[in-house]
């Protein structure tokens, strides 16, 4: 499929350019609204993405230019914008574009767009060829209409001739120009009385009024002086709607052959089921393309909610466990201050009797002291001074891991923040760890074998989503206790991350089809299939390599190559 794209932002056009070719499709690039014009007029494409502000000729000229032309194909239109009101995507509809899809966009969001697309052009070309199916069903019609020995005329509301076949203008001894247009229920084109003539307008007229077919017959006198038998059906010409806008009058001397009566009601009959069954197959296609898209939309929305409720409940389980001994220890704490709010009272009390002491008080000042060494014992004083410094350790650790957590999650997940720059894929990895924590760490030991590496130029959130969804994979393809292996190493101007696991396997007539988008071997409701796809085509997009082994009943193993210096452009990357 030949795809325009019409964007002045060498980034955004470099980008697409990728995503399409990756697509199996051809790309033409212009960097305004004039170069795609011209672009198009002289290439047959069949979907265009433009960019509203492109300059010269804005996104919505350049639309209503194309939907002013004459093209025998039909062209999708999809306009990007920053806008993304209301007021500017129904003026983008409103200008003749299919779609619209605000900036930035979603890869995932532009590849389901663009596939729709291609579903709407195929549906269009489907209509395409149904039409000229038609209209060679139509020309045959004429063929077999000119063929038959009976007269055929058809008209208008007004009763004027809009087509009549050979044997009618034969018997006219006139040309269709002459008759074209004329009231059909003219004295010269009928060989009988006018009060006939008028019966049988009358019947025309109920035709039109009833839209029901109906059939005469009438004795009019021969050429040969005899009188013929003439058969004068009346067949109502429909829109879609019901109402009838023509009347196929047919005329057959039923005294000759009886016969030619059948044939002209089977192919009625045949013409009827034919246009059913069109209409019939277009409103399948229409219901098809409906259900498939909320199909879609529901699979995609399933896949979200189950990686945000997975992580919630993780990060939430990680949370819980600093924050419950930090609280405990707060509680111990709480219990020390009062134990020692008490000796202090007691010495408080020593103090304002050393002031007031006599020279022969100093029997009742030892008797005061034994019992505050005793309350001191009681209360286990010197054990409270030397634990309070570890529980104010232990508590300052339980923060700092929930500070880790909260952090790490934060840039695991910020939507803004995700942009090309150099990053440590080590701690890109741990941090993941932290995240994902509570889905291994009761399933897999974690075995790290990590080499140093040089810093690597990526996007580091959406290499975290690759290692999410294969280290969650691990771990659920894991029964009972396994390990995960995790290896990192630099070969050549590459990173290499290889991540297996001793779980279940796969098998291998799977094997070549996990990257396949829904593509899932979980049970039904448990796995959409989209996790591996979007990790394929995150690795792919950075200019990296993705494989896989696996051996039913001994696990998997993932390798995955990225670039140092990241993609080749830019924009290689969403």
């Amino acid at each position: 499929m030949k795809i325009l794209i019409a964007e002045n932002d060498e980034i955004s056009l470099s980008l697409l350019q990728n995503m399409i070719v990756k697509m199996d499709h051809t790309p033409f690039a212009a960097k305004d609204g004039l170069d795609a014009w011209n672009i198009y007029q002289k290439n047959s494409v069949n979907m265009i993405i433009t960019d509203w502000h492109v300059p010269i000729m804005d996104g919505l000229t350049l639309c209503k230019k194309i939907r002013a032309s004459e093209s025998d194909i039909y062209t999708y239109i999809i306009v990007t914008a920053v806008d993304d009101s209301r007021k500017c995507m129904l003026e983008t509809l409103r200008s003749g574009a299919d779609d619209f899809i605000a900036k930035p966009f979603n890869d995932e969001e532009l590849l389901l767009r663009i596939k729709t697309g291609e579903r709407i052009i195929a549906l269009e070309k489907n209509h395409k060829d149904m039409e000229e199916i038609l209209k060679r069903s139509r020309n045959k019609v004429r063929v077999v209409l000119d063929s038959l020995p009976e007269q055929v005329v058809s008209i208008d509301k007004d009763y004027c001739i809009v087509s009549a076949n050979s044997a009618f203008l034969k018997e006219k001894g006139l040309i269709f120009s002459e008759v074209n247009a004329c009231q059909c229920f003219d004295t010269k084109y009928w060989n009988m009385y006018a009060q006939g003539l008028e019966r049988i307008k009358a019947h025309a007229k109920n035709v039109f009024d009833s839209a029901k077919p109906f059939s005469i017959r009438e004795l009019i006198p021969g050429l040969d002086q005899q009188n013929r038998h003439l058969e004068i059906n009346f067949l109502p010409v429909q829109y879609e709607s019901g109402g009838v806008h023509q009347v196929a009058i047919v005329l057959r001397d039923v005294t000759d052959d009886q016969r030619n009566l059948d044939n002209i009601n089977i192919l009625n009959q045949k013409l009827q089921k034919a246009f059913y069954e069109i209409q019939g197959k277009n409103e399948e296609l229409l219901h098809t393309l409906e259900r498939l898209k909320e199909t879609q939309s529901h699979m995609v929305q399933s896949e979200k909610m189950a990686s945000i409720g997975q992580l919630a409940a993780g990060v939430a389980h990680e949370i819980n466990n600093p924050i419950g001994f930090v609280s405990s220890n707060l509680k111990t704490l709480s219990g020390y201050q009062q134990n020692i709010s008490q000796v202090m009272s007691l010495y408080k009390k020593f103090e304002a009797k050393l002031y007031g002491i006599k020279n022969t008080d100093f029997n009742s000042l030892n008797d005061f002291l034994d019992m505050i060494r005793k309350q001191e014992a009681s209360l286990d004083i010197e054990y409270i001074i030397e634990d309070i410094p570890n529980l104010i350790q232990e508590s300052r650790e339980g923060l700092e891991r929930i500070k880790k957590i909260v952090l790490d999650l934060k840039n695991f997940s910020h939507p803004g923040e995700d942009e090309l720059k150099l990053a440590d894929i080590n701690q890109n990895i741990d941090s993941t760890l932290n995240i994902v924590w509570n889905e291994l760490k009761y399933k897999a030991q974690i075995v790290k074998d990590y080499s140093e590496l040089p810093q690597v130029k990526c996007y580091p959130q959406q290499l975290n989503q690759v290692f999410m969804n294969i280290l969650v994979n691990a771990a659920q393809a894991i029964q009972k206790n396994g390990e995960i292996g995790i290896v990192t190493r630099e070969i050549n101007d590459f990173i290499e991350i290889i991540i297996s696991d001793t779980g279940e396997g796969i098998s291998e007539k799977n094997l070549n089809r996990i990257f396949d988008p829904f593509f899932t071997t979980k049970e039904v409701g448990k796995g959409t299939g989209l996790g591996l796809n979007v990790a394929y085509n995150i690795i792919r997009k950075h200019g990296g390599e993705i494989s896989v082994k696996s051996q039913v009943g001994k696990g998997t193993e993932f390798t995955m190559k990225i670039p140092i210096n990241g993609p080749s452009s830019p924009e290689k990357a969403l």
